[in-house]
């Protein structure tokens, strides 16, 4: 039965409202007032209130947000990664009867560090075959007509600018194969008295291919993407995007603005190495445009102190995507060290 008005306000004035009374919901989320926010505090759980066909699309935001979230936590990681080889012991040749023990220990302490790179490994593939099936979606037909949202661009750019940043890191690393090197020799002398080691030898192989090849996280990527055709558009898609986003002067902040600039020239890479005419790229987008951008930002921050260099990216990435090796316009943007000093005076 309906509680009248008059007497729900009334009961209202009954109710005791002190000073820091503790509130069994807490407080509320606060309203936003951006341009265009690109987040939810409530991870859009409110959508299916209005039902809207919007129900895949935030599913597929969300779970792209905890993937970014994810990626980050494994950006700390390896960008803290010191080498432990230096502060292992050495044993004097006096105490060589003890080598067996010393190579157990020294096991067990780098099999710790290892285990991070391996979970790195993994997290890379998974987020690598979720990012291309979400990007696989929009190149369905009846997908092709609306695209992608805003917020689901910038969940797709962010998620896609957090491998490339963990492919940077790794390719930066020198301890990290100085320690996997130890580690392997130790595990070659321990595992002699155990059984069945067959598994902990392919996964053992499998990271150190993994930890050597260079942009071994953008190729697996590649390999995920271009599974299924017609891939190309939603990648032509986030090209102009980027591009628009740069050129029109939006309101970007400056990690933003990074996050197009470190990522433009991977998308390029990847949409000119697809199996169709990479051609239809450049009618979309002039190839001047992308030569101007590189030549206003020639060095972006990636770490506080790493860079990247969008020119050096595109020169290396042609050893491993042959495709785009005809692409010598691009291909001759002067690297950071190439710079007139005048210029070069300006990116430290």
């Amino acid at each position: 039965m309906a509680v009248p008005v008059e007497e729900a306000i009334a009961a209202l004035s009954t109710f005791s409202l002190e000073d820091d009374q503790p509130e069994i919901q807490g407080p509320g989320f606060w309203v936003s007032t951006e341009r265009g926010a690109t987040s939810s505090p409530i991870e859009y759980s409110d959508v299916s209130a209005y039902r809207l066909s919007l129900s895949e699309d935030t599913k597929a935001i969300n779970q792209l947000n905890l993937l970014i979230r994810e990626g980050k936590e494994m950006g700390s990681v390896l960008y803290a990664y010191r080498s432990c080889v230096k502060a292992l012991p050495q044993l004097p040749d006096s105490m060589k009867q003890s080598q067996a023990d010393l190579y157990l220990e020294t096991y067990q302490v780098l099999d710790l560090e290892m285990s991070r790179l391996r979970e790195i490994q993994r997290w890379q593939a998974s987020a690598a075959s979720k990012l291309a099936a979400d990007m696989q979606r929009f190149s369905r037909p009846e997908r092709r007509i609306n695209g992608p949202t805003i917020t689901h661009l910038w969940s797709m750019l962010k998620l896609l600018d957090v491998l490339v940043q963990l492919d940077h890191l790794k390719n930066a690393k020198a301890s990290i194969p100085n320690d996997f090197s130890w580690y392997k020799r130790t595990f070659t002398q321990v595992s002699v008295q155990w059984q069945d080691t067959d598994s902990m030898r392919e996964e053992l192989d499998d990271l150190q291919i993994f930890l050597s090849t260079r942009w071994a996280i953008l190729l697996n990527l590649q390999v995920e993407m271009f599974r299924v055709n017609n891939v190309e558009d939603i990648l032509q898609i986030l090209i102009v995007f980027t591009v628009e986003s740069l050129e029109l002067n939006f309101a970007l902040l400056f990690p933003e603005r990074h996050i197009l600039l470190r990522i433009l020239p991977v998308l390029v890479v990847l949409a000119a190495s697809s199996e169709k005419d990479s051609e239809s790229l450049y009618k979309r987008v002039k190839i001047n445009r992308l030569i101007n951008i590189f030549k206003n930002d020639p060095v972006v921050p990636a770490f506080p102190d790493l860079h990247l260099s969008p020119a050096a990216i595109l020169k290396e990435l042609t050893t491993y995507f042959q495709k785009f090796s005809t692409q010598t316009r691009l291909l001759t943007l002067p690297s950071p060290h190439e710079l007139p000093p005048r210029e070069a005076q300006e990116y430290p």
